[in-house]
């Protein structure tokens, strides 16, 4: 960006201030300057190893995305000969650069219309065809507009007009449309100030809020006009939590939310992995999570999620608590011991927690399949146990298969899809149960996480490494998260690890046998209806054609719950 504020036609006008002029203060610095919210406390975190939660420490704003303070705003105007950029043409473009609440520079010129400008235009902004007619036309106009708007953030009174033509303009002389990140004084008004003001017209607005610049229906004048309203609402923001660029962009959604004012809870949220749990006024914890980025997760509870179950969790909401953690793995564990420690009410699976992990459930039609099952009331599901489970996966399968295929022939295919549905309830089992074996088998392992650090596993369990699981504020002050053995928490693990195999390399295991799995795949069901209606091959066949062996050397990165990809 050029420093000198001389720029060659006579008709356009920039001043830019660099390091070596002294910058242009409008007013006192804003409020929304994070000194002035938040004291900042720096924590240093280290991955090197699974390490403790931290407690809830305000950190850098760093972790609160982009400060408000650090981001560059570039307010846009423009007039023109008519309400359509299809009809119409630019007649004056002005714009205005920020940063930190002080204004940096400013950008004015008159543009040539392509057609003459209407009386009642001339009447309302004072723009005459004498005035315009030594300008600049759109095209040569452009290059030092967006010379000066570069990657800043564009600010606009009902901007969406402003952009159209300047995008019309852009395509209509061969570029690409302008891609900034942008934000409307006019929704953000009619979120916070609507109450105030008889409308949220940009007179209207800076008369009421007493702004030291007033529009006048002229690019440069709205321009400085809308600056000052955009600090007056940034200031008006910070009552709602609103520090960062990411939260101001998703303000006008934010504040319509009917629970807007508890976002001040979200403030010392930080961008980083972690639990966090909502407790009521008296203490209680309503409802627990995980989250990759806790201050993300949280907000987002105000924004599109309109579920009934979301709406009467915020009006119950009275505390945001949080721990950050090493990594997303570690989150996921402490989030299931903690629901199995507080069953939270608004936890689905805290309302599961006693069950078993290896509960499946099945329709009475199917509950007729296995000799010795009784037959269960509409509407009960099959209940699988651990050592059923652990059996030939072509026994447990093929009768579905082969009631799928009477069915099928009987021309009852609605019954036949809800027994084809549990088959692949029961497949989902099995390959859930073979991973919760493997990691029971393994013993102890030792794990290398991206981004997490050492973790250490002893047969699917997380090991409790330098006071992993502290004690935490809630029901029952005082209780420590040490593991309880559950089945859930390997279940955890192994969906994790399977999920994400390719950041996880395995440095340990102290099974001779490793990580492995059982040799006969989990067949699919179209894979034994075919032979079983023909009647023509044995089990036994089938397990030969199933028969795989995925074996894991733990030296080599590979999926660290062994083939589970292929297995199921």
């Amino acid at each position: 960006m050029p420093r000198s504020g001389t720029w060659s036609h006579p008709r356009l006008q920039m001043s830019l201030m660099g390091p070596e002029r002294k910058v242009i203060r409008l007013s006192p610095a804003p409020r929304y300057s994070p000194t002035a919210i938040l004291p900042i406390s720096w924590t240093e975190h280290l991955f090197a190893k699974v390490g403790s939660m931290e407690r809830a420490v305000q950190r850098s704003f760093d972790d609160l995305g982009t400060p408000l303070s650090q981001v560059t705003f570039v307010v846009v105007d423009v007039e023109t000969t008519g309400g359509s950029p299809v009809t119409s043409s630019l007649t004056e473009v002005a714009a205005a650069r920020y940063r930190g609440g002080e204004m940096l520079g400013t950008y004015q010129t008159f543009v040539q219309p392509d057609e003459r400008i209407p009386p009642f235009i001339t009447a309302l902004t004072g723009i005459s065809d004498a005035m315009v007619a030594d300008a600049p036309r759109v095209g040569a106009m452009l290059p030092s507009l967006l010379e000066f708007v570069g990657g800043a953030v564009l600010v606009g009174h009902n901007l969406r007009f402003d952009l159209s033509f300047i995008d019309h303009a852009l395509v209509s002389t061969g570029r690409e449309r302008m891609a900034n990140a942008t934000v409307d004084t006019l929704a953000l008004s009619r979120r916070l100030v609507r109450d105030m003001v008889p409308n949220c017209k940009l007179a209207t607005l800076a008369s009421s809020l007493r702004l030291p610049h007033q529009p006048s229906h002229r690019a440069l004048t709205d321009v400085l006009a809308t600056g000052d309203l955009l600090h007056a609402l940034l200031e008006r923001a910070g009552s709602f939590g609103i520090v960062g660029l990411e939260e101001l962009l998703d303000l006008p959604r934010l504040v319509g939310h009917p629970q807007a004012a508890k976002l001040r809870l979200t403030i010392r949220l930080p961008h980083r992995p972690g639990v966090y749990w909502f407790t009521d006024a008296a203490g209680n914890v309503l409802y627990m999570g995980k989250a990759t980025d806790l201050h993300t997760r949280v907000r987002s509870y105000f924004t599109g999620d309109r579920r009934s179950k979301v709406g009467r969790l915020l009006r119950q909401l009275h505390a945001v608590h949080h721990r950050t953690c090493a990594g997303p793995l570690t989150a996921a564990v402490i989030e299931g011991r903690m629901i199995r420690q507080w069953s939270p009410p608004f936890n689905r699976q805290g309302k599961a927690r006693r069950k078993n992990p290896g509960t499946a459930t099945r329709s009475s039609e199917a509950g007729s399949v296995h000799p010795g099952h009784r037959a269960r009331r509409p509407g009960r599901r099959r209940s699988w146990k651990p050592d059923e489970l652990a059996g030939d996966p072509v026994d447990l399968l093929a009768p579905l298969a082969d009631h799928v295929t009477e069915l099928a022939e009987q021309q009852r295919y609605e019954e036949a899809a809800a027994v084809r549905d549990e088959a692949e309830r029961l497949r989902h089992l099995l390959g859930r149960h073979r991973r919760v074996e493997s990691l029971r088998n393994a013993g102890r392992m030792v794990l290398d996480v991206d981004g997490e650090g050492t973790i250490q596993l002893d047969g699917g369990l997380l090991r409790e490494t330098d006071g992993l699981f502290e004690a935490v504020p809630g029901p029952g002050a005082g209780q420590v998260m040490a593991g309880d053995g559950h089945d859930n928490e390997r279940i955890i693990v192994a969906q994790w690890l399977g999920a994400n195999a390719d950041k996880v390399r395995i440095l340990e295991v102290e099974s001779d046998s490793g990580l492995s799995m059982p040799s006969i795949r989990i067949p699919r069901l179209h894979e034994l209806c075919g032979p079983l209606a023909s009647r023509e091959v044995s089990g036994a066949s089938i397990r030969g054609e199933l028969t795989e062996r995925p074996t894991l050397d733990p030296a080599r990165p590979v999926d660290p719950v062994g083939s589970v990809g292929s297995a199921v």
